[in-house]
């Protein structure tokens, strides 16, 4: 979705080159080594054509159903697909740095932020997400139940094109962290640098939420109103499955990131 790749692409960015780590740190630039060429390929062959496919064939759904293809300028796509390259390649370049200086933390604060921005505007707009009409359907204010998406063209082409998109992303992030320091302590504090900003950030967005609903709803007029009238706790539930659901396959290739062998061990 247009509204939401742009923090996909910078993320992505950002958590490759937070999870190179001393690797990326022992290289002479930031943009000459084998971990940026690696990430601008995967971005610019495999991620920004999977986004401009599904604008294309699925511009509703896409653009959360707020534009149709004839809505669209032709100098959107082609923007569309810079976007999703430039700004990974910001992420990488800014984390990059981060890392190079010695703040680890901070990277990776950066990249799960970013993360949880994506899901925010996803499991906010939840009704919009996993709509199983076309665009017109949804202007005329047709109703699907929620399940009918699974059972959508759109839903079929995203599990495709996970196939395509996965696992070259978690390919480098359970590859590049490895190495002869690697060990199960070094990993579990790798996980937990990560999961630790997520877990806050999410903890400020339930906050600010909850003071946007029942405090200034309640309190000011409606002028004053940041939250639409039919946002209620139920868009809060969404976002609490969706931090859930989706950190975990952020994180799983954390989780299985391979240790130094017991005989490298052995020999060092």
């Amino acid at each position: 979705m247009i509204q939401v790749d742009v923090f996909w692409s910078f993320a992505m960015g950002s958590s490759l080159a937070t999870l190179a780590g001393e690797k990326l740190r022992r290289e002479d630039s930031v943009f000459v080594n084998g971990y940026f060429v690696y990430t601008v390929c995967y971005l610019a062959m495999i991620f920004s054509p999977s986004g401009v496919y599904l604008l294309w064939q699925h511009t509703g759904w896409e653009t959360m159903f707020f534009y149709g293809r004839d809505d669209l300028h032709g100098l959107f796509p082609c923007l569309f697909a810079l976007t999703n390259v430039l700004f990974g390649v910001v992420g990488f370049y800014l984390s990059a740095r981060l890392v190079r200086r010695g703040s680890e933390p901070t990277a990776h604060a950066l990249w799960t932020t970013s993360y949880t921005c994506m899901f925010a505007i996803l499991t906010f707009g939840y009704d919009r997400f996993i709509y199983a009409g076309t665009l017109e359907e949804w202007r005329k204010g047709v109703r699907y139940y929620v399940e009918d998406f699974f059972a959508t063209e759109v839903f079929c082409t995203l599990l495709v094109m996970s196939v395509f998109v996965l696992p070259p992303l978690y390919y480098a992030m359970w590859r590049w962290p490895s190495g002869p320091h690697m060990d199960r302590e070094t990993r579990s504090e790798l996980l937990q640098r990560a999961l630790t900003p997520y877990v806050r950030v999410t903890g400020l967005v339930i906050s600010a939420y909850l003071v946007l609903l029942f405090g200034v709803r309640r309190l000011l007029p409606a002028r004053y109103h940041v939250l639409p009238q039919h946002w209620h706790v139920d868009r809060l539930f969404a976002f609490l499955l969706g931090q859930a659901l989706f950190g975990a396959l952020i994180f799983v290739p954390l989780a299985f990131i391979p240790l130094r062998s017991a005989r490298k061990t052995k020999s060092s």
